[in-house]
């Protein structure tokens, strides 16, 4: 069933804002006058100073419907007797006369008045109308929005429906957000919730963003097990976290530069540091790369706490977490390459590979989750690696000892015509290694096998190198195709 979109009265809002034809209508004036029995400006009056030094600003005024308004919710107070004397100045100032206006004192701060001005909505400016409207309606909207979407998802009867609606909505918000932040262009995450003084169109722009943004975190927050985790993360909740982890990362860089580790490993370990430090309004981050690395904050953080922070400590560390950048497979690769290196024969080369190799065979990684999404395991790179390399030395042995046999000009080796494409049978062959029909755990060995012993209606040579990329890169084509065999499959075993 296909589902409405949510965002409809959001794109109408929108363009409204770039062609503002209702604010000339006297249908935006009654929607206003509906929402509050009273149009108010309030003044805000912050005292400073002491006995006859006293001194006040007064800052712009804004309206009761204003989205600032709730954050200043201000309450009858006992009056602060060192500056009542001063409210017939301000009074004066502002050109009021006090038979008219009201006035209450903040409910904590006792050095802030707020003074309240009667105002009829016609004689508002044409630009804060359309503000207050931008506000008012899409408070109301992401009500409903709230209300229609939990109706819609109580009646889905499967997990699987629930994801695929939850992440529509993701798609949807998340493409709106960011249009808006190209239009708004804000300069840094904080300009995206400021209002000016004018009421012009970037401030109702910034409405949408807030109230689409809010949208986004309310089913982020009610629907989390759900979320389409490769979808791009609210600025907001990165804010919220923001603040801890900004605190935790200062202490780990302190902590790592006043040690002896490798300035090689050190550059590594920042990697993801400086990813959630430096995050600028431009770039995007997913809930999958916010998990990851804010785990990855808080364990190398509790290294720092414990004060167990070393080479060996941060090493292991960074494996357990399954950091598979490629930095770090470099870094691992070469030092295993020098070790390597200062053995005279192959024999002792292949011993020591072999006993490398069974130490990262045994070695558990304690996270699922890897700092790559689209690349190996860094156990697994890592032991792929080592196989090609005891393989390389042993056709070194091979052809030092003339014990490899040259191929007969006549000698023709079979190959199965398979009707799959390379990367077909590149993504066949790994379904058949993760539902375990092929046992065998070094996936090059079973690639070899493929290159060895097929060919297609295209490549009668298969190369190695060329099923190993499509291994690791499975286009949706790909998948597509193999679903299709495999339901053909299925259909032939029920006969």
């Amino acid at each position: 069933m296909k589902h409405k979109y949510i965002l409809e009265n959001y794109d109408r809002i929108l363009k409204e804002i770039k062609s503002p034809r209702i604010i000339f209508n006297n249908d935006l004036e009654q929607f206003l006058n509906k929402l509050s029995i009273d149009s108010l400006f309030v003044h805000q009056i912050d005292f400073y100073g002491i006995d006859n030094n006293v001194k006040y600003s007064i800052k712009k005024p804004i309206h009761n419907l204003d989205p600032r308004y709730s954050k200043i919710k201000p309450k009858k107070s006992t009056a602060n007797s060192q500056f009542e004397n001063y409210i017939p100045l301000v009074l004066e100032d502002l050109n009021f006369d006090s038979k008219d206006v009201k006035w209450n004192w903040h409910s904590k701060n006792r050095n802030t008045l707020y003074i309240f001005e009667k105002c009829q909505v016609e004689h508002i400016s044409q630009e804060l109308r359309l503000f207050l409207y931008c506000y008012q309606t899409l408070k109301k909207e992401n009500y409903r929005i709230k209300k229609v979407n939990k109706d819609r998802i109580y009646n889905l009867n499967s997990k699987a429906k629930i994801e695929q609606y939850i992440h529509q909505k993701q798609h949807a918000i998340e493409n709106l957000a960011q249009s808006l932040i190209k239009e708004i262009a804000p300069k840094d995450f904080s300009c995206l919730y400021q209002f000016s003084n004018k009421y012009d169109k970037t401030d109702c722009l910034k409405i949408i963003y807030i109230y689409i943004e809010k949208l986004h975190r309310y089913i982020e927050k009610e629907y989390k097990n759900f979320l389409n985790t490769e979808s791009q993360i609210p600025y907001r909740s990165i804010f919220c976290k923001e603040l801890e982890l900004n605190k935790k990362i200062k202490g780990i860089k302190n902590a790592l530069l006043n040690s002896d580790i490798d300035d090689q490993l050190l550059k590594i370990s920042y990697e993801p540091l400086i990813r959630i430090e430096s995050l600028t309004v431009k770039e995007t981050l997913t809930y999958y790369e916010f998990n990851y690395k804010s785990s990855f904050i808080n364990e190398l953080h509790k290294l720092i706490e414990n004060n167990t922070i070393n080479e060996e400590t941060l090493f292991n560390c960074l494996f357990d977490l399954n950091f598979n950048s490629l930095i770090f497979f470099k870094y691992i690769t070469d030092n295993i390459s020098k070790t390597i290196e200062s053995l005279e024969s192959n024999i002792q080369k292949i011993d020591k590979l072999y006993l490398i190799l069974k130490c990262y065979n045994q070695k558990q990684i304690k996270n699922s989750k890897k700092y790559k999404n689209n690349l190996p395991s860094i156990k697994d790179q890592i032991i792929s690696w080592l196989d090609e390399e005891i393989e390389y030395c042993t056709r070194k042995i091979n052809l030092d000892s003339n014990q490899f046999r040259v191929p007969q000009e006549n000698e023709v080796k079979t190959k199965f015509l398979s009707s799959l494409s390379v990367a077909q049978l590149s993504c066949f062959f790994g379904l058949l290694m993760e539902t375990e029909i092929i046992k065998h755990k070094n996936q090059t060995d079973v690639l070899k096998f493929v290159s060895q012993n097929f060919r297609t209606k295209n490549t009668e040579k298969i190369s190695l190198d060329s099923l190993r990329v499509k291994y690791y890169n499975v286009e949706t084509g790909t998948k597509t195709a193999i679903r299709e065999k495999i339901i053909e499959l299925l259909s032939l075993a029920k006969n």
